[in-house]
């Protein structure tokens, strides 16, 4: 990580500020700017200190946290919702929130929040440019004058990260400044299937389907949305 990644809480209930601030305290790539009891005091924090991340919640007096976040110009922080409304997940994740955390907060859950987080700011920080190959089964990721020959039976899954994809392949992972959908659209559609908003999966590289999940050969899991159902078992034999 190249530098420390710069956060602020947001929520109305002083009990829930505090567990959250105690909860992030463990992580040492983050460092807390403040936490606040509303959105407008964050409002001026996140434009003068250039806040990397915000723990938000949802409901709050005068100012929720989608509002804020539908306010705040581009490019704006990385926002995590904490909330005890769980209906509000798809509004959340239309309004490009980096992820959804549910009340109480699950260790296990933040966790893995938080290695997601990581893994993007550090990815970022050496974000990659994508081009197809002359060959049909290869793409190329160039990161500065180097350049890395991929071919596709290798590449995992792609997950959406704001403006970025993240590429997953069988050896390491990179990060391209390019949307998912248009990332979609250059790959071979009879092998990449959309399974969730967030995620296009290599169909060979998926061993079971169960519980609303695709079990991967590297033995992750990767949600399968609702309206992707039909789709993957279409596709999975």
């Amino acid at each position: 990580m190249p530098q420390l990644l710069k956060y602020l809480i947001i929520d109305d209930d002083g009990l829930d500020r505090q567990i959250v601030e105690d909860e992030l305290s463990r992580f040492i790539t983050f460092t807390k700017i403040a936490a606040c009891s509303n959105a407008l005091e964050a409002m001026e924090l996140i434009r003068k200190f250039n806040v990397d991340l915000v723990f938000s919640d949802i409901e709050m007096p005068q100012v929720s946290g989608l509002q804020l976040l539908k306010t705040l110009p581009e490019p704006h922080p990385l926002f995590v919702f904490i909330t005890s409304h769980p209906e509000f997940a798809l509004q959340g994740f239309e309004e490009n929130a980096f992820d959804y955390l549910i009340k109480p907060i699950h260790p296990g859950r933040l966790e893995s929040c938080v290695k997601r987080i990581n893994d993007f700011f550090l990815l970022r920080h050496k974000a990659c440019s994508f081009d197809q190959a002359n060959e049909m089964h290869q793409i190329i990721i160039k990161q500065g004058y180097d350049k890395y020959k991929i071919d596709i039976n290798d590449i995992l899954y792609l997950e959406a990260m704001k403006d970025y994809t993240r590429i997953v392949t069988t050896a390491k992972a990179y990060l391209v400044l390019e949307p998912l959908g248009s990332m979609q659209q250059k790959l071979s559609s009879s092998k990449f299937v959309r399974v969730h908003r967030s995620y296009v999966v290599n169909i060979k590289a998926i061993e079971a389907y169960k519980d609303s999940k695709a079990i991967l050969s590297n033995s992750e899991t990767i949600p399968v949305g609702k309206m992707y159902k039909n789709v993957l078992c279409e596709n999975f034999q």
